[in-house]
């Protein structure tokens, strides 16, 4: 099969591989569908590690069940959630999956992942996708959507509460619909004008254009008589955009960090004490939160924005293309037999 993996010398190269072999409690997936995520920008930069290469990567899968198991037909429409967990720790029984104490790795990460036409995944982690919901879609959920329902749910926001989504890429755009499903009131802040107009289309009631300097950011929102929000979610990841979102908060706020940075971050006790302001980390999510974006998706309130990029050899320029911040929503890898929309 092809496959995409990550070399010793951090680059992606796409090969051939054998067919991955299922063993108990695994199954056999053709992938139809796999995202490409800021996460393999930070492989290539050294910023994550997957132990042993080459590795496939790919940790945003949807496909077909190719052989049957106790719990899936063959053919079964799947998203696979990212998380080898073992299902009986405590965080496991708690439906926190993502904090597995016995955690076998993560698809994609430091386990083979979905950059290839198949995958053998832990049954465990299989999710059925609706009929109406495509696979783009699905595989965009089992990241960023998952995620953006994870951080939403850590946040506690309701109806009525103003918060900022900082940056509109693929899990900045899931984080303002679902946002706007809680019944918050969104400022999408990003770096071009056509992110905007995905923002707005998403849900944001204001948008923001900050290209690089976050310095008069709290100055600006001021000037536009919106208030202070009572949650900030972060996924640009540098040391200004942080500082500059803890800044924005009003009393009691939550500041909620989604993106990854290497910056060293500077911040004053006292500026968190003051207003007593939260300080939560966010990092995918648990299968649940994977199950309730695909229902979401299902019902029709929940929507990915998706670029579709025809096989594996598309891989590297879309990644050069989100270096340079030009990707609109999130790119997604499909296989020439995917299903149509």
């Amino acid at each position: 099969m092809q496959s995409a993996v990550f070399t010793s010398d951090r680059r992606i190269e796409v090969v051939d591989s054998p067919i991955p072999q299922p063993q108990p409690g695994t199954t056999l997936v053709k992938v139809a569908a796999a995202g490409v995520c800021g996460t393999e920008l930070h492989f290539l930069d050294g910023m994550l590690d997957p132990g042993e290469t080459p590795r496939i990567l790919g940790h945003e899968v949807a496909g077909t069940v190719i052989r049957g198991s106790d719990r899936y037909d063959a053919g079964a429409r799947v998203a696979i959630y990212n998380v080898a967990h073992c299902g009986s720790c405590s965080y496991c029984r708690s439906g926190r999956e993502r904090l597995c104490s016995n955690s076998k790795g993560m698809i994609g990460f430091t386990l083979d992942g979905g950059f290839a036409e198949f995958l053998a995944a832990p049954e465990a982690n299989l999710v059925s996708i609706p009929d109406d919901v495509s696979f783009d879609t699905a595989a965009t959920l089992a990241c960023s959507g998952m995620t953006a329902v994870h951080a939403v749910r850590r946040a506690g926001i309701g109806l009525g509460d103003l918060v900022v989504v900082n940056g509109i890429g693929g899990v900045g755009l899931m984080v303002i619909n679902v946002a706007t499903l809680a019944g918050a009131s969104v400022v999408a802040i990003g770096d071009h004008h056509d992110k905007l107009r995905m923002a707005e289309d998403a849900g944001a009631s204001t948008t923001l254009l900050v290209e690089d300097d976050y310095s008069d950011l709290g100055p600006r929102l001021h000037e536009m008589s919106i208030g202070q929000p009572i949650a900030v979610f972060e996924t640009v990841g540098s040391a200004q955009s942080i500082q500059a979102g803890i800044r924005l908060l009003a009393a009691d706020g939550s500041f909620v960090q989604i993106g990854y940075t290497s910056d060293h971050i500077d911040i004053h006790p006292s500026l968190l004490i003051r207003n007593e302001l939260r300080i939560i980390s966010s990092a995918a999510g648990s299968k649940r939160d994977l199950e309730t974006a695909i229902a979401l998706a299902g019902a029709g309130r929940l929507h990915a924005r998706t670029t579709l990029v025809s096989g594996l050899g598309g891989l590297r320029p879309t990644l050069q293309a989100m270096r340079e911040r030009r990707t609109l929503g999130r790119s997604v890898i499909v296989f020439e037999d995917r299903e149509s929309d």
